[in-house]
Formats: C-alpha cells, structure tokens, sequence
C-alpha cells in the first residue's frame, strides 16, 4: 500500500511539462527505494512518446556534464548540501542523510568560527549597513561578515567573507585599514568596495584614492583612483583596470544593474542573493548579452523574472538546483 502511494503521489505531481515530468523521474529513481510498480510506471512512461526518451537522456546526460559536477562541488562546499555522482550509476556514493549530516557539521564549525570572530554579518539575500562612530558607514551585501576594531591610532574593518561597500570619513591622523584574506587597503577618505571571492580578493573604488596591497607583499602597492578596480590572488596583485559596468556596484541602491552584460555574468551575481546551484543546458546561453535591472528586495525570484523577461526557459529540479535553457 505504501509503494502504491508513492507511486501514486509522483504521478499525480507529473504536469504536462515533459520537462518536468523527466526530471520529477530522475529525482526518484535515484532513491535506493523504488519499487518494482515505480520502475514499470516508469518505464511505460518513458514509451509513451520519443520525446519522453529524448527529454530523459538530456537530463541523464547532464548530470554527468562536468559543469553540473563542479557547480555541484562547489556548492557543496559553500551549502554542505550538493549529493555525490557515482562513476558508473547514478545512485549518490553514500546515503543523503549521513552526506547531509557530515557536511552541515562542517558548515556549522565554519559559520560558528565567523560568527565568533565578527561584529557585523548578513544572511543570504540580506544587506545591512554599519554606522561607525567616526562618522564612516560600511554596507554589507549578502552572505558577509566582517570584524571592526575602531580603538588607537588606526581605524581597522577585517573582511571575514563576502563584500562590503566603504564610505569612510577623513582623518589624516588616522588611517582606514581594510584587511581580507589576500589583501591590505589603507585609505584615507573615499568610497570603495572590498569582496573576498573564493581564492581572491577585488578592491573596487567609486572615487577617492586607496592603497593596495597584497598580503604577502610579493609585489609593490597599487593606487588606485575614481572607477579602477584590482584583483589579488595567492600570487599578488593584478593588473589595473577600470570598472566599466554599473553591475559591479550596482546592488548598493537595492538593484542588480545589468548594462550589455552576458547572462552568465548576471547569474553569477543573482546566485549570491540565493541559496542552490544554476546550470546551463546550452552553453551558448552564457554569452547572452542583456540589459535592464532586478530588485534585490525579490532575491527569491530574480531568476524567474530574469527567465520571464528574457524568454529563457529556466527548469527546477529543485529549489535549489535550477536548469537554464
């Protein structure tokens, strides 16, 4: 009777999407407890039409396309969520459960470890702004955190995760150090953005003059000036260049501007105001070039609205695991 209802629960959430319906079969079949009725209604399904068949080896495909597996690794690693593929099956390495347990205790000891050292943090999809008591502000975007030590003869903010928009207020006798994992910024009144990324550091000035400098001072400092931007990674610092699109800033005043940008430099941005993994079903789709604006305050459905607008089809595996194209 129970086998009966699950099978009777999957086939009533199967819509008129093909789509949908080939994914919603892939998701159970990856369970290690379907049913003898489950894989026959399966298979019935899969020869009711070609494009049944056709639709079903596209999503098989995919889940073994390396861009799918390392966004999935990626993933796992920031979310402790994302399952395992198993070389020769599709059926995850270990149980979901214990993967789900062993990664959310991982998670957990690395919040916990921010958490303790930082003053100020943001949850995913939020910003808030500091007021510090020299008259400066600091504006985190989402998923950030950082440490301030406002005390003696220099004023210090240390980046813990994500990115932070500086308005600092002048003060000659007291210079305005920002430290991140791979860089030192020293600034003495200006506007400026600093974001710690995976594996590097970006400093991005709106105008003002900063210092820049790589931690491990492998190579001189850079001064930077109104719109340059500079990377710096474990080999030092970047090149110069000028911040040539409002999609780097923009989400300061609540918008994700996109200005001649290509799709996958947009999503890229949209997924860090939302938990969960986005993937390309036609890789022609990341050059996309696209103009126009989302709101922040609607972090959960910005790729909707961006589908909506840009006729692209977006389908969800889940929540959390979305298909563009």
């Amino acid at each position: 009777m129970k086998q009966e209802n699950e099978k009777n629960s999957l086939e009533s959430g199967l819509n008129n999407d093909i789509d949908e319906q080939a994914v919603a079969w892939f998701i159970r079949l990856q369970a290690d407890n379907v049913s003898g009725e489950e894989k026959a209604s399966f298979l019935l399904w899969l020869n009711q039409d070609d494009l049944h068949r056709e639709t079903f080896n596209e999503i098989s495909k995919l889940w073994g396309d390396a861009g799918l597996l390392q966004a999935l690794g990626q993933a796992a690693e920031k979310h402790r969520i994302a399952p395992q593929k198993k070389t020769a099956s599709i059926y995850f390495k270990l149980p979901l459960a214990m993967a789900a347990c062993l990664a959310l205790t991982f998670l957990l000891r690395n919040e916990l470890a921010i958490l303790m050292q930082g003053d100020y943090s943001t949850r995913v999809g939020e910003r808030k702004t500091v007021y510090f008591d020299d008259g400066s502000t600091a504006m985190l975007n989402t998923d950030s955190a950082i440490a301030v030590s406002m005390e003696g003869p220099q004023r210090g903010v240390e980046l813990l995760k994500g990115e932070v928009y500086f308005e600092v207020k002048p003060d000659p006798n007291r210079p305005f150090i920002v430290q991140a994992d791979h860089s030192t910024t020293r600034v003495l009144g200006t506007r400026f953005f600093v974001h710690e990324k995976s594996g590097s550091d970006e400093v991005k000035v709106v105008s003002g003059r900063v210092e820049v400098s790589d931690r491990g001072a492998l190579k001189q400092p850079q001064i930077l000036h109104d719109r340059e931007a500079v990377s710096i990674n474990a080999a030092g610092l970047g090149e110069t260049r000028i911040l040539d699109s409002a999609l780097a800033t923009s989400w300061v005043n609540g918008f994700l501007v996109f200005e001649n940008a290509p799709l996958e430099s947009v999503i890229n941005q949209i997924r860090r105001y939302r938990t969960g993994v986005v993937v390309y079903k036609d890789n022609t789709l990341r050059e996309l070039k696209i103009n126009g604006r989302i709101n922040l305050r609607e972090s959960d459905d910005m790729l909707k609205v961006l589908g909506k607008n840009l006729s692209v089809k977006m389908t969800y595996l889940t929540d959390w695991l979305v298909i563009v194209g």
